[in-house]
């Protein structure tokens, strides 16, 4: 990330905060998925199925059935699958714009057709919270997407306590450093503060911006031995009452 991304966020993160505080105590852990590669569910999603959890799926709808760096992208049939499992779809942008790019307004007009076509194919499916492109986050894109988005995820580290931007949520990788993780884990239990996790495909040769199987099942393992709650990022707000 340049200076610029740097300072975008540093703005970004301190300024227009959309504040909710927690109404019930306790840990939580989110597992996300970014741009919705398909070993994300067929891999990840479904270990987290057999064991009874849910996670929430960012998607640009725009790029169903194509490939990326990060492999396969999903096809249509595994938006069905994805929802009737259990686990929340959410929003990416269509075109899958980085806020750097692209002006607040055309972000937002993005993000309508990607909301008309999930309504479209998906039975009035609505989708209820973002994240941010690249992690790409600017003030303007967060105040834009924040009045419309009941959340704006991002990848920006740390924990989410007891008062959250809601436009403005912490998410942290799954990477290889296992006992990086582990401890983090760890800190959430111990602060009973909400724990969000981001990773992009789950095979056994992952891009940059992936994980391995056995990387994702260790990290869920540990996060159930934590005795946190696990939940898709939706049913995870709800914890939460917004200061509006």
């Amino acid at each position: 990330m340049g200076l610029k991304g740097y300072l975008n966020k540093t703005v970004a993160r301190g300024v227009s905060r959309k504040l909710a505080v927690r109404k019930s105590p306790g840990p939580i852990v989110s597992f996300t998925f970014d741009d919705f590669p398909r070993s994300a569910m067929q891999t990840a999603g479904r270990m987290m199925q057999e064991r009874g959890y849910s996670a929430t799926y960012y998607a640009a709808l725009g790029l169903a059935g194509q490939s990326s760096s990060v492999g396969p992208l999903f096809l249509m049939d595994d938006l069905y699958e994805l929802v009737s499992a259990g686990h929340e779809l959410a929003c990416h942008t269509f075109h899958h714009l980085s806020a750097h790019q692209a002006q607040p307004l055309e972000l937002q007009e993005d993000c309508s057709e990607n909301r008309r076509a999930a309504l479209k194919l998906m039975n009035g499916y609505y989708l209820e919270n973002f994240s941010f492109p690249f992690g790409d986050v600017t003030l303007s894109a967060k105040v834009a997407l924040g009045r419309i988005y009941r959340s704006c995820r991002t990848v920006s580290h740390g924990l989410n306590g007891e008062t959250i931007d809601m436009s403005y949520l912490l998410a942290n990788p799954i990477g290889p450093d296992h006992q990086q993780i582990e401890a983090l884990i760890q800190e959430n239990a111990r602060a009973g503060s909400w724990l969000i996790f981001y990773t992009h495909d789950v095979v056994e040769k992952p891009s940059p911006f992936g994980c391995t199987p056995t990387q994702f099942e260790q990290v869920l393992n540990c996060v159930v031995r934590s005795g946190a709650e696990i939940l898709p990022v939706r049913n995870a707000l709800a914890r939460f009452e917004h200061q509006g």
